[in-house]
């Protein structure tokens, strides 16, 4: 994963962590929402499995 900066880092994709995540993407701010996840590769991503897989509203966080 690439080094990128945000102004917000929300730790945990549970239903509260994606809410802070939507709403603080829709006030504007550079939003990470990271949860202790792998995808196919193995490899560690931003998100969790709601976020990524979708069984949340996930076009908000992902527009960004």
């Amino acid at each position: 994963m690439s080094d990128q900066s945000f102004d917000v880092l929300v730790i945990g994709s549970g239903p509260a962590g994606y809410i802070c995540a939507i709403r603080a993407a829709q006030l504007g701010m550079r939003t990470a929402c990271v949860e202790k996840w792998k995808n196919a590769d193995g490899k560690y991503v931003l998100g969790g499995t709601c976020l990524n897989v979708g069984c949340i509203p996930s076009r908000r966080c992902c527009s960004l």
